[in-house]
């Protein structure tokens, strides 16, 4: 893009400015030495020497302003490119929802003041946020989001290959160096869950940032266009293809493969007729097909859900969008390995409900749409967020570790739901 061109054009007239860029190489001491030349050379140089220090490393095809980290395995842009949130201000200030747990004690459970606190600003918001709980261990963080996340279902039938951490709290099971656009969870399933939390279990600074979306002003604008239109009177089909384990020899994409999720992680089977029976509690059409990639593979399991785009709200009482193009061959842009299968062999595909393709100007749209709704939710270890599934999507940009860092988020799915679509008298 073209600010990634001020930003090279930056990078070969400034001789200055491998020092602004010294810390992804050098020692944490000699990066704390180097700090204030840093700050110096970044008031004498103005902000396109830090757009060309950001530029470094990483590939041009950068949301506007160059925000987010471009991994360099990128070889091509992605044809659509999110924001996350549209300028810099949150739809929703992160104050309103959010509670500093400072003058708490850390405990296994926490105290009933702010137990007392969470359920109040949960059911006002549909989101609560923990800050500075001083918690370290990821049960101690469970017991505090159970305080809102009351029931948990267990994650099956689900696209992501999560593993877990401990009892129904699970890995994020995605690369960091993928960009996960907004989602509302498992909304390709004929049930869902009603809430979810994220604990911080660790967290490297500055940069893994969760973004949430607020739906009921997206849904409120997205009704005002013919796309709009056209989900309320198509729906949408998502088709999702499975690979075997076995063809892959228990490989995925963390060994470098071409696989999104195998159908034995997705259901919890082990047998094609046990993972047809949980396909189809989950409501899906059920084909056995050859692996395009390994044709030799027959076991490769594609399924298949047509449903409403949006879904009743009963907390606030009305349909809101329940769909995102997450679910679109495009989640896979920015996945390394999969991102060089050509799109119509990518795990996922998605269109209109009467198989009608989704345009990529429609697709666009429909992302700056979540982005107009986003909310930057910085992490910090032991910080705690739990959010209503149907009033919030979730999503984040790409961002990448140096071998000192680690970021684990886990996970906890709330009260499963059968999604029962739109109401005619709810919008």
């Amino acid at each position: 893009g073209s600010s990634f061109a001020a930003a090279q054009a930056c990078v070969l007239s400034t001789s200055t400015l491998p020092l602004l860029a010294a810390s992804a190489t050098l020692a944490p001491s000699t990066m704390s030495a180097l700090r204030p030349v840093q700050a110096a050379q970044r008031q004498l140089l103005g902000p396109s020497a830090a757009m060309a220090a950001a530029a470094r490393g990483m590939f041009g095809g950068g949301a506007a302003g160059g925000r987010f980290m471009m991994p360099g395995f990128w070889v091509t842009p992605p044809a659509v490119v999110p924001s996350f949130r549209e300028g810099e201000a949150d739809k929703i200030p992160l104050e309103k929802f959010t509670i500093d747990c400072s003058p708490y004690r850390p405990s296994e459970k926490p105290e009933k003041e702010l137990a007392e606190r969470m359920e109040e600003k949960f059911k006002e918001m549909g989101v609560v946020r923990l800050t500075n709980t001083r918690l370290t261990n990821v049960k101690d963080m469970k017991s505090y989001a159970n305080v809102v996340i009351k029931e948990q279902m267990k994650y099956e039938g689900g696209a992501n290959p999560r593993e877990g951490i401990v009892g129904n709290v699970y890995e994020v099971g995605a690369p960091h160096d993928a960009w996960l656009h907004y989602h509302h969870e498992m909304a390709y399933n004929q049930h869902s869950m009603k809430n979810l939390a994220f604990c911080s279990v660790k967290a490297p600074l500055g940069k893994g940032d969760t973004y949430l979306s607020e739906n009921l002003s997206v849904t409120e604008e997205l009704m005002q266009t013919d796309l709009g239109r056209k989900l309320k009177d198509k729906g949408v089909c998502y088709i999702r293809c499975l690979t075997d384990r076995e063809a892959y020899k228990g490989e995925g994409w963390k060994e470098g493969q071409p696989v999104y999720n195998h159908w034995q992680l997705s259901f919890g089977a082990e047998t094609p007729d046990e993972a047809e029976a949980k396909a189809a509690e989950c409501g899906l059409e059920t084909e056995w097909c050859s692996d395009p990639l390994k044709e030799s593979s027959s076991r490769y399991l594609k399924t298949k859900l047509y449903t409403d785009a949006f879904e009743f709200c009963p907390d606030v009482g009305r349909n809101v969008l329940f769909s995102s193009i997450a679910d679109h061959n495009m989640w896979f842009d920015t996945w390394q390995g999969v991102s060089q299968v050509p799109p119509e062999k990518r795990p996922l595909q998605m269109t209109f409900g009467d198989g009608s393709p989704i345009s990529l100007e429609e697709l666009r749209q429909w992302v700056n749409l979540y982005d107009r709704g986003g909310i930057r939710v910085r992490w910090q270890t032991g910080d705690i967020i739990a959010f209503c599934n149907y009033r919030f999507a979730h999503g984040r940009p790409a961002f990448e570790l140096r071998s000192w860092e680690e970021r684990q988020i886990g996970v906890m799915l709330g009260e499963k739901f059968q999604r029962v679509g739109s109401r005619p008298d709810a919008w």
